[in-house]
């Protein structure tokens, strides 16, 4: 979030930093109002985050999911976050997040929003800033959700080549395969939807940012591996690809799949 500007308990920035903005006030769990003003035409949408989640969205475009559909093509805009404005009421559920990650995948891919960094700002919670330093880099929540959707989407295609019964029995073994050289792995399962389930969340949040995303960048590429032999290399990286679709660049950018 290098443009990004903290002043008097506020941020601002520009439309590019909106995923590091985002990613950062999910991170510390912040409350307030992040508003974006678009600047090619008259339009305003703010944000409403209780604890780092989305429980509110305030716009000219309608309802919750019209102003973020309407964002997606935004090119320009400044965003200013305000960690002392609160709103009375939660009208969003956990699929909204979702839907916001979804929308910050696609602004990265047309070129709009930076990539996801972490950012070294003054954590801010309910308005108070203190510092804060950690010895290790952690993983951020909305590089956890891109890794957990991009893994759902790979199952998916694993279990449209080879079934859906076969494809969770593959899908497992090749967990337990990385769990060998990434213990934390060892907490992992594939749910009977295709997600990747967390049975026990504390070794995770403990474990280095790197080692996470060596662990994926594994997982990922074994899976391409299975899938070699049914339909050829060069078949098997563009179902990852095409599975992937607007996550590709940002999972790329972690690191974790070859372009």
């Amino acid at each position: 979030m290098s443009q990004a500007l903290v002043f008097g308990g506020s941020w601002q920035g520009s439309f590019a930093d909106l995923a590091n903005i985002v990613q950062y006030i999910r991170g510390i769990r912040a409350f307030g109002r992040l508003s974006l003003r678009n600047l090619e035409h008259i339009n305003v949408v703010h944000f409403y985050f209780r604890a780092g989640k989305l429980v509110h969205i305030v716009g000219y475009r309608g309802d919750a999911r019209a102003n973020l559909a309407n964002i997606r093509g935004w090119r320009s805009a400044t965003l200013r976050f305000d960690p002392a404005v609160a709103v009375a009421e939660v009208t969003l559920s956990d699929e909204y997040e979702q839907i916001l990650s979804e929308v910050l995948g696609y602004l990265h891919y047309r070129g709009i929003v930076r990539p996801l960094q972490i950012p070294s700002l003054p954590r801010i919670v309910e308005s108070k800033i203190v510092k804060s330093s950690e010895a290790r880099q952690l993983i951020a929540p909305s590089e956890w959700e891109l890794l957990i959707e991009g893994i759902r989407r790979i199952s998916l295609a694993v279990a449209h080549l080879v079934g859906p019964q076969e494809a969770l029995q593959v899908l497992q073994d090749i967990l337990d395969d990385c769990a060998s050289s990434f213990p934390a792995f060892a907490c992992l399962k594939i749910a009977p939807s295709g997600y990747l389930q967390v049975t026990d969340r504390s070794d995770m949040d403990q474990m280095a940012r790197e080692c996470i995303l060596e662990g994926f960048a594994a997982l990922i590429a074994i899976c391409q591996h299975f899938c070699t032999p049914i339909i050829g290399e060069r078949e098997a990286h563009q179902l990852m690809l095409q599975a992937l679709r607007e996550l590709g660049p940002p999972l790329a950018n972690l690191g974790v799949l070859q372009g």
